[in-house]
């Protein structure tokens, strides 16, 4: 393959794994045995292997020629659900087939990826049995892993033979997933099923110890394409197709995500479930599905009180002998009324003490956590929580950059709780007040869990994710953005909790027709963002049901599309909602390592193809590149986004600089000022580049009269997309 600039990717620090050990056990499971050594000769890998029990077996082994090797027809396996590592690996791929157009044939598709603990083969006839032994398997690993939740780590690419691509896949310890694997593999022999080795080659004797185990997820074959070959001179081609060690090396430390995972799979090899993925034949949960609780203020804090008051139950004024029972407290009309008054005369203490000084919520928890009264105070004071829910992965990863990423998707703070509160300091520095907002990061491999137990639920864990001391707080959802698992219990959650902004991700042809369905029941949304299409999405005319399922909304301001799979040059402008002032994200000339982005055009294709959008939209969103040559003046751009858009007032750009393009090769400072000569507002929402590009850009912007975000001075205005839940509709001055 011919060199090519890799990925843009997060390099982490990788180590080899350490070698397994079973010393102890967990929950009193037994271990597994260490693995035998592999010193063993393999030399047999060229010729094939006889199952167990095959006639004529060879007593040292079970090879065989390749064409009478007996095929694996059933596995065990893990499914990377995961969409920060699908769109990892999807990134991956289209890097491969931007290098070789061949290698398009060879994607093994994303929604099939997974992880295999096993490798066996069976008939039909031996289905019962083969899921009671399964079933048999499935409590060891439950009994080994004690409770304990297990989650996945795809971190480096590797390669069979420079024809099979995979991700390796391991767990944290890492030795759980080769525990799994020998679990397994002993329990089918002992039912007298054959086991196939990691490498795919060698049937395990009966009695034989399970080898080494190394987790991986292939995401291009060769194989299948040379198999799928329609001609001689095709399969000429593919058979000349080789992955070498230097195509692979700036992704051998690459980290391509992360998941919890919640069952594992008993599957048959032909055929197809109806989401694309295999046959299930049975599914056997895994320990770790209980919402975890809310992770309370770090142990830096030395403030015991304040940690009372948000995990725990206060400390109460009068001690427990001298305080009435319950039942007399819950039954006494004179007790209900000595609590009202003196919540009345302690509420009145508070807003004697506000009126000289700003009290925060974490002035009020202080107070719950030293008093009965201060717990009654808060609870007076604090009625409704607006909560604004962003998904996190665990930390950064391969992504494009094909649209703005305006809600930062990495966990500050590395945890395995589901909910939790982001920024807890700004969150306590609010002033108290009786409405307060909240931003709580949800774990994006957990949203079934999180979103599919009704609203009842979702607010439930949402609760213990707030203080403690809120008590029965009224908990709204504002937004939520990036949900990526659109089954019909997590679409009626979001349906009931009506936020104002909702986005969902990795859509495709056959989630469209039940979200179609839901925006007819989201009669509050303000702002729909459709994030990260799927491949089958080729046209923007797939939107139109979209639109029209829109057109009687009177709440809907803006539509943002990213990551899309395909271009506007066919989108239904005309079908837009009356109501609609702002759309994004247009994509120009963006790159990403020398690759053009996910729904990227070239200025001269947005000119001739976009379509002209209706007055109504004065709110436009744009993210502009280096991939080419900015032929035409900024004056003539300008003029262009007046053109398709004739009731601009406002335009939001997003720009990114390759590091090796200068800042004189690029219009966009010009471009902002002739906008702004055209009664154009400019608002720079992000800029990506070199640090000394980005001091250039920044202050020559600002010099010409647009807003840039992020900057450093003091006073100076935050911009936010309008997308972003903090983006302030208020300001906006709809046309005409």
């Amino acid at each position: 393959m011919a060199e090519q600039p890799a990925p843009e990717v997060q390099s982490v620090v990788h180590t080899e794994e350490a070698p397994a050990t079973y010393g102890v056990a967990r929950s009193g499971a037994e271990a597994p045995a260490p693995p035998r050594s592999r010193s063993r000769r393999r030399d047999g890998c060229r010729r094939g292997h006889r199952g167990p029990g095959a006639p004529g077996a060879h007593a040292r082994g079970y090879w065989l020629p390749r064409s009478q090797r007996a095929r694996p027809t059933h596995f065990v396996a893990i499914q990377l659900k995961s969409r920060e590592i699908q769109r990892c690996v999807e990134q991956l791929q289209q890097w491969f087939v931007a290098q070789n157009k061949l290698f398009e044939r060879c994607l093994v598709p994303i929604r099939r990826m997974h992880t295999a603990l096993l490798l066996t083969s069976f008939e039909d006839s031996r289905l019962h049995e083969a899921r009671q032994a399964y079933a048999e398997a499935a409590k060891s690993i439950r009994e080994f892993l004690g409770g304990e939740a297990l989650q996945l780590k795809v971190e480096g690419v590797g390669c069979f033979g420079g024809r099979v691509v995979f991700a390796r896949v391991r767990t944290e310890p890492p030795e759980l997933l080769e525990a799994m694997h020998h679990l397994l593999s002993r329990t089918f022999l002992r039912h007298g099923f054959p086991v196939l080795d990691d490498t795919g080659q060698a049937w395990l004797r009966p009695g034989e110890e399970p080898r080494q185990f190394r987790g991986h997820s292939s995401f291009l074959k060769v194989s299948k394409a040379i198999s799928h070959s329609r001609s001689k001179e095709e399969r000429e081609s593919f058979k000349a197709l080789h992955v070498s060690d230097e195509d692979l090396a700036p992704f051998r430390s690459t980290h391509l995500g992360s998941q919890l995972c919640s069952d594992i799979e008993l599957l048959a090899m032909l055929g197809s479930a109806q989401d694309g993925y295999y046959p299930r034949l049975r599914v056997e949960k895994l320990p770790g599905e209980v919402l975890p609780e809310m992770e309370v203020v770090g142990d830096d804090d030395p403030r015991a009180a304040l940690e009372s008051a948000w995990s725990g139950e206060p400390q109460d004024s009068m001690s427990p002998e001298d305080s009435p029972p319950e039942e007399s407290r819950q039954a006494s009309p004179a007790t209900s009324r000595t609590a009202r008054r003196n919540t009345t005369l302690a509420l009145e203490v508070w807003q004697v003490v506000a009126q000289v000084q700003v009290l925060t919520i974490e002035d009020l928890l202080m107070l719950a956590a030293v008093a009965q009264d201060g717990l009654q105070v808060v609870q007076a004071v604090v009625c409704k929580v607006k909560v604004m829910l962003f998904s996190e992965a665990g930390r950064s990863s391969l992504c494009f950059e094909g649209s703005c990423l305006d809600w930062d998707r990495v966990r500050t703070v590395p945890s395995a709780k589901a909910l939790q509160i982001r920024d807890v300091e700004e969150f306590l520095a609010q002033p108290a007040s009786e409405q307060l907002a909240a931003d709580v990061g949800f774990v994006e491999n957990s949203q079934q869990l999180i979103f599919g137990k009704t609203l009842e639920g979702l607010q439930s864990g949402l609760r213990e994710a707030l203080p403690f001391a809120f008590g029965k707080v009224e908990i709204h959802v504002g937004a939520v953005r990036n949900i990526s698992i659109p089954i019909p219990a997590v679409l009626e959650t979001i349906c009931a909790a009506q936020p104002e902004i909702i986005g969902l991700e990795g859509l495709g042809l056959g989630d469209l027709p039940s979200w179609v369905q839901s925006l007819q029941k989201l009669n509050s949304a303000r702002v729909l963002v459709h994030a990260w299409t799927n491949r089958d999405v080729d046209s923007a005319t797939h939107f139109q049901p979209l639109l029209e399922a829109l057109s009687s909304s009177s709440e809907l301001k803006g539509l943002d599309f990213q990551n899309l799979a395909c271009t506007f040059h066919d989108f239904p402008a005309e079908r837009l909602p009356r109501g609609c002032i702002a759309f994004g994200t247009i994509v120009l000339q963006k790159d990403m390592k020398g690759l053009s982005a996910r729904g990227s055009m070239d200025f001269h294709d947005f000119v001739g193809l976009f379509p002209r959008f209706p007055p109504q939209v004065s709110i436009v969103r744009a993210s502009l590149g280096t991939k080419g040559h900015w032929s035409v003046s900024a004056q003539a751009m300008a003029e262009v986004f007046r053109a398709k858009f004739p009731g601009l007032q406002v335009l939001q750009l997003e720009l990114s600089l390759q590091h090796s393009k200068d800042s004189n090769d690029v219009p966009f400072i010009d471009l902002s000022r002739a906008l702004i000569q055209l009664g154009v507002k400019v608002e720079v929402t992000k800029i990506r580049c070199r640090a000394a590009q980005y001091e250039f850009l920044r202050a020559a912007m600002k010099y010409g009269g647009a807003l840039v975000n992020e900057e450093e001075d003091e006073g100076d205005e935050t911009v936010y997309p309008f997308s972003h839940p903090r983006f302030d509709w208020s300001k906006v001055v709809s046309p005409g």
